[in-house]
Protein backbone atom coordinates (compact mmCIF):
# COMPACT_ATOMS: atom_id res chain seq x y z
CA UNK A 1 0.00 0.00 0.00
CA UNK A 2 1.54 3.48 -1.17
CA UNK A 3 1.74 5.98 1.55
CA UNK A 4 -0.76 8.30 0.07
CA UNK A 5 -3.57 5.58 0.20
CA UNK A 6 -2.57 4.78 3.86
CA UNK A 7 -3.15 8.56 4.39
CA UNK A 8 -6.25 8.56 2.78
CA UNK A 9 -7.82 5.43 4.46
CA UNK A 10 -6.89 6.44 7.93
CA UNK A 11 -8.43 9.68 7.67
CA UNK A 12 -11.49 8.07 6.72
CA UNK A 13 -11.27 5.84 9.52
CA UNK A 14 -10.32 8.95 12.14
CA UNK A 15 -12.69 11.90 10.35
CA UNK A 16 -15.90 10.89 11.94
CA UNK A 17 -14.69 10.29 15.50
CA UNK A 18 -12.67 13.22 15.68
CA UNK A 19 -15.18 15.37 13.54
CA UNK A 20 -17.59 14.59 16.84
CA UNK A 21 -15.05 15.63 19.04
CA UNK A 22 -14.65 19.10 17.37
CA UNK A 23 -18.33 20.03 17.32
CA UNK A 24 -19.03 18.53 21.35
CA UNK A 25 -19.33 22.01 22.97
CA UNK A 26 -16.87 22.99 25.64
CA UNK A 27 -14.58 21.04 24.15
CA UNK A 28 -11.21 22.55 23.17
CA UNK A 29 -7.65 20.72 22.67
CA UNK A 30 -8.75 17.95 24.41
CA UNK A 31 -10.46 19.36 27.33
CA UNK A 32 -13.06 18.44 29.19
CA UNK A 33 -17.30 19.75 28.69
CA UNK A 34 -17.54 22.89 30.56
CA UNK A 35 -21.01 22.85 32.42
CA UNK A 36 -23.50 25.34 30.91
CA UNK A 37 -25.66 26.95 32.97
CA UNK A 38 -28.95 25.63 32.73
CA UNK A 39 -32.24 27.03 33.75
CA UNK A 40 -35.26 25.20 34.35
CA UNK A 41 -38.71 26.73 34.41
CA UNK A 42 -41.90 25.67 36.12
CA UNK A 43 -43.56 24.38 33.09
CA UNK A 44 -40.62 21.58 32.57
CA UNK A 45 -39.92 20.96 36.16
CA UNK A 46 -43.92 19.14 35.98
CA UNK A 47 -44.91 20.87 39.58
CA UNK A 48 -48.32 21.61 40.52
CA UNK A 49 -49.05 24.65 41.59
CA UNK A 50 -45.45 26.32 40.25
CA UNK A 51 -45.78 29.42 37.67
CA UNK A 52 -44.56 28.48 34.80
CA UNK A 53 -42.54 30.78 33.40
CA UNK A 54 -40.63 30.98 36.73
CA UNK A 55 -38.21 29.81 37.30
CA UNK A 56 -37.79 26.55 39.52
CA UNK A 57 -33.62 25.71 39.83
CA UNK A 58 -30.90 26.71 37.75
CA UNK A 59 -27.30 25.93 37.60
CA UNK A 60 -23.93 24.23 36.06
CA UNK A 61 -25.10 21.06 33.91
CA UNK A 62 -22.52 19.21 31.82
CA UNK A 63 -23.64 15.47 29.87
CA UNK A 64 -26.89 16.44 30.84
CA UNK A 65 -26.44 15.89 34.48
CA UNK A 66 -26.30 18.73 37.47
CA UNK A 67 -22.59 19.60 38.38
CA UNK A 68 -21.96 22.10 40.86
CA UNK A 69 -23.74 24.88 42.48
CA UNK A 70 -27.94 24.82 42.09
CA UNK A 71 -30.53 26.91 43.68
CA UNK A 72 -33.73 25.61 43.52
CA UNK A 73 -36.53 28.85 44.29
CA UNK A 74 -40.26 29.19 46.36
CA UNK A 75 -42.98 29.44 43.81
CA UNK A 76 -42.75 33.27 45.27
CA UNK A 77 -39.25 33.52 43.99
CA UNK A 78 -37.38 33.17 47.10
CA UNK A 79 -34.44 30.75 47.26
CA UNK A 80 -35.86 27.41 47.96
CA UNK A 81 -32.35 25.52 48.76
CA UNK A 82 -28.82 25.73 47.56
CA UNK A 83 -27.21 22.21 46.68
CA UNK A 84 -23.83 21.09 45.19
CA UNK A 85 -24.08 18.28 42.62
CA UNK A 86 -21.57 15.91 41.13
CA UNK A 87 -23.01 13.91 38.87
CA UNK A 88 -26.58 14.53 39.19
CA UNK A 89 -26.24 13.47 43.22
CA UNK A 90 -26.09 15.72 45.87
CA UNK A 91 -22.50 15.78 47.31
CA UNK A 92 -21.20 18.73 49.40
CA UNK A 93 -22.78 21.39 51.51
CA UNK A 94 -26.37 22.12 51.24
CA UNK A 95 -28.79 25.11 52.50
CA UNK A 96 -32.59 25.09 53.24
CA UNK A 97 -35.07 28.14 53.17
CA UNK A 98 -38.29 28.81 54.02
CA UNK A 99 -40.27 30.71 51.56
CA UNK A 100 -39.89 34.06 53.65
CA UNK A 101 -36.10 33.44 53.21
CA UNK A 102 -34.88 32.24 56.75
CA UNK A 103 -32.73 29.13 56.91
CA UNK A 104 -34.29 26.20 57.85
CA UNK A 105 -31.69 23.79 57.46
CA UNK A 106 -27.96 23.49 56.62
CA UNK A 107 -25.38 20.18 56.36
CA UNK A 108 -23.57 18.23 53.78
CA UNK A 109 -24.21 15.29 52.05
CA UNK A 110 -22.01 12.47 50.75
CA UNK A 111 -23.73 8.95 48.81
CA UNK A 112 -27.22 10.25 49.39
CA UNK A 113 -26.43 10.46 53.02
CA UNK A 114 -25.73 13.36 55.64
CA UNK A 115 -22.84 13.52 56.77
CA UNK A 116 -20.44 15.88 59.21
CA UNK A 117 -22.42 18.34 61.55
CA UNK A 118 -26.41 19.07 60.58
CA UNK A 119 -28.05 22.22 61.72
CA UNK A 120 -31.84 22.45 61.60
CA UNK A 121 -33.42 26.08 62.65
CA UNK A 122 -36.88 27.13 64.14
CA UNK A 123 -38.98 29.67 61.85
CA UNK A 124 -37.90 32.42 64.35
CA UNK A 125 -34.00 31.53 63.70
CA UNK A 126 -32.94 29.71 67.01
CA UNK A 127 -31.55 26.38 66.64
CA UNK A 128 -33.45 23.18 66.50
CA UNK A 129 -31.14 20.76 66.37
CA UNK A 130 -27.39 20.16 66.44
CA UNK A 131 -26.70 16.26 65.08
CA UNK A 132 -23.55 14.58 63.90
CA UNK A 133 -23.09 11.79 61.41
CA UNK A 134 -20.39 9.73 60.10
CA UNK A 135 -18.70 8.98 56.97
CA UNK A 136 -22.02 6.74 55.93
CA UNK A 137 -24.32 8.89 57.58
CA UNK A 138 -24.38 7.35 60.87
CA UNK A 139 -25.29 9.30 63.80
CA UNK A 140 -22.18 9.39 66.26
CA UNK A 141 -21.56 11.52 68.88
CA UNK A 142 -23.61 14.34 70.93
CA UNK A 143 -27.01 15.54 69.43
CA UNK A 144 -28.66 18.09 70.74
CA UNK A 145 -32.44 18.97 70.31
CA UNK A 146 -33.31 22.63 71.53
CA UNK A 147 -36.84 24.60 72.24
CA UNK A 148 -37.76 27.53 69.96
CA UNK A 149 -36.44 29.71 72.65
CA UNK A 150 -32.83 28.48 72.55
CA UNK A 151 -33.15 26.45 75.75
CA UNK A 152 -31.51 23.14 75.61
CA UNK A 153 -34.19 20.40 75.49
CA UNK A 154 -32.80 16.85 75.30
CA UNK A 155 -28.83 15.73 74.91
CA UNK A 156 -28.17 12.40 74.11
CA UNK A 157 -24.85 10.36 72.79
CA UNK A 158 -24.94 8.06 69.89
CA UNK A 159 -22.44 5.34 69.08
CA UNK A 160 -23.21 3.83 65.82
CA UNK A 161 -26.25 4.82 65.58
CA UNK A 162 -27.58 3.93 69.11
CA UNK A 163 -28.13 5.47 72.09
CA UNK A 164 -24.89 5.25 74.40
CA UNK A 165 -25.45 6.98 78.34
CA UNK A 166 -27.86 9.62 79.19
CA UNK A 167 -29.95 10.65 77.67
CA UNK A 168 -31.45 13.80 79.47
CA UNK A 169 -34.69 15.86 78.60
CA UNK A 170 -34.97 19.36 80.28
CA UNK A 171 -37.78 21.85 79.81
CA UNK A 172 -38.01 25.49 78.92
CA UNK A 173 -36.30 27.08 81.33
CA UNK A 174 -33.37 24.60 81.87
CA UNK A 175 -34.78 22.03 84.34
CA UNK A 176 -34.01 18.30 84.24
CA UNK A 177 -37.47 16.74 83.42
CA UNK A 178 -36.06 13.06 83.04
CA UNK A 179 -32.93 10.99 82.23
CA UNK A 180 -32.73 7.88 81.18
CA UNK A 181 -29.22 5.93 80.59
CA UNK A 182 -28.65 3.61 77.66
CA UNK A 183 -26.48 0.85 76.77
CA UNK A 184 -26.06 -0.31 73.20
CA UNK A 185 -29.42 1.47 72.41
CA UNK A 186 -31.17 -0.52 75.34
CA UNK A 187 -32.28 1.34 78.58
CA UNK A 188 -30.70 0.33 81.74
CA UNK A 189 -31.76 2.72 83.93
CA UNK A 190 -34.94 5.52 84.00
CA UNK A 191 -34.72 8.26 86.40
CA UNK A 192 -37.97 11.31 86.62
Amino acid sequence: MKFDSFILMLSMVAAPVLGTLAHVPGIENGGTPSPEHTVILGKDAGVNGFPMDAIYEEGPMSDGMRNGHWKRYHANGAIRSEIHYIDDAPFGAYTLYSEDGTLIEEGRWEHGVNVGHLRRYWPNGTVQQLLTFDEIGVGQGQQRYFHDNGQLEMLVVLKDGQEEGDLIRLDRDGRVINRTTYTSGRIVQRSE
